[in-house]
């Protein structure tokens, strides 16, 4: 909210793409291997353990040092230097953070330990928000949120290794061979979702300029509870269906209604009252984000109650070309969508972009995935159409722009979509309230 005041659309942009460069290089250096921890049947060795992060702490270092070598010296050299180049290179100093914090939340999220995980991503957030807050007030534009990256990064990987100590890290390559061919093809499809958001990002900036990036970069953080949500359905189901194979299909299904059940109110909320939203908290510069939220709800609800439970099912069987395909499909999609569409619908091309890709991936999965876990579709198309009516209630109630207004179309809107639930959901409102009971008594007993 307040680096929206702070910052121009530009300057988000640029740090958009910084992030998103990071992210790819992220993934490459893991190269899966933090996944393929979490699902071994057996417990992981110390040895292993430091082999792994050894072996990450390498790779994240290479690519540091070669992007920073190009950004500060070979560009200026060539006479090529420019802020974006600088920006992904103070951004790329978090990798060897992650790395090191990667062993440690791998085996957190292993033993399911998620009061520990919220509490180092906890860490990392206000951190990051304070450094990033700090700096815009200093006047150091998009440099405030590229440097509150690795800044965050370096706290969370301290927290994570007092609160899991695990094995110092060494250069070990024989007990990583085993891991690198399920993690390659993990980190392919890591490499896959950041690649669509890259793809999207770089797209955008080339049909609509950099500002149009921004208003992208804020769209994701209005949606920022469903995306986490999906991250979060991915974690914990992972280790969980993992563990229970008798039981996959039927745990997935279930796992897709509760959280499009738990989607479906944040999303309705945002896409309901979106314009007063906008212009109360964000100012009116940003308004443009508004089509990008309406024209691209349905994908955030798809890929956080469709897409991340049945990829996590796939994961657990040892089977991830199904969402490596699916990922394929949509990174595909969007890309055309966003060439076709942007230039002449502007912002609303980028939503529907968005959406096709969206629902292309998810049918994917829905095809192939088995049909006892297909079932919990129903249930999620059902909070979708919920969700829809209660953000319609926003647009019809029509109030106006400001502080008040927003109050009350937030109230209206949640006030449909609670009583639409509880006509349509019943059951799914009874096990949502249960686990989230479960949850609060085990992150208070690891407390």
């Amino acid at each position: 909210m307040v680096l929206a005041r702070l910052l121009t659309p530009e300057e988000y942009g640029l740090f958009a793409i910084a992030l998103s460069v990071q992210l790819a290089g992220q993934q490459l250096a893991e190269l899966g291997l933090p996944t393929a921890l979490v699902r071994l049947e057996e417990e992981p060795g110390k040895r292993l353990l430091a082999a792994v992060s050894g072996f990450m702490l390498l790779a994240t270092a290479v690519t540091v040092t070669v992007v920073s070598l190009t950004a500060f010296l070979v560009l200026p050299a060539l006479g090529a230097a420019g802020e974006l180049a600088s920006i992904i290179a103070v951004t790329a100093f978090a990798l060897p953070m992650y790395a090191f914090r990667s062993v440690p939340m791998a085996m957190m999220e292993r033993s399911m330990s998620f009061g520990k995980v919220a509490g180092v991503e906890a860490v990392e957030t206000v951190a990051f928000n304070l450094f990033a807050l700090s700096a815009a007030l200093l006047g150091l534009g998009a440099f405030s949120l590229a440097g509150a990256v690795p800044f965050a990064a370096m706290l969370g990987a301290v927290t994570a290794w007092l609160l899991l100590r695990t094995a110092l890290p060494r250069l070990d390559l024989d007990p990583v061979r085993p891991l690198i061919s399920f993690g390659g093809r993990v980190s392919l499809l890591g490499l896959l979702y950041v690649g669509k958001d890259l793809g999207m990002i770089a797209l955008i900036s080339l049909t609509g300029g950099v500002s149009m990036t921004g208003f992208y970069a804020m769209a994701k953080r209005l949606f920022s509870f469903p995306t986490a949500l999906a991250g979060a359905v991915v974690r914990v189901t992972l280790p969980a269906l993992t563990k229970s194979k008798d039981h996959r299909a039927r745990r997935t299904a279930r796992m897709i209604a509760l959280t499009a059940l738990a989607c479906g109110l944040p999303l309705a909320v945002v896409a309901g009252a979106i314009e007063p939203l906008i212009t109360v908290i964000l100012g009116e510069d940003w308004l443009p984000t508004e089509d990008i939220v309406l024209y691209g709800s349905l994908s955030l609800f798809l890929s956080a109650c469709v897409s991340s439970p049945i990829n996590s099912f796939f994961l657990a069987e040892g089977r991830p070309n199904t969402p490596v395909l699916a990922m394929t499909i949509e990174l595909l999609l969007s890309s055309i969508a966003i060439l076709a569409l942007v230039g002449t619908l502007g912002e609303t091309g980028i939503g529907l972009a968005l959406s096709i890709g969206s629902i292309f991936a998810a049918g994917t999965l829905l095809l192939r995935v088995d049909p006892e876990a297909r079932r919990g579709f129903a249930n999620a198309a059902k909070a979708m159409v919920v969700a829809a009516l209660a953000a319609a209630s926003g647009f019809i109630a029509n109030l106006p722009d400001t502080l008040g207004g927003l109050a009350l179309t937030t109230a209206i809107v949640a006030a449909v979509w609670t009583a639409l639930t509880l006509l349509t959901a019943r059951d799914e409102s009874r096990q949502a309230l249960s686990m989230l009971r479960t949850v609060k008594v085990r992150i208070k007993s690891e407390s």
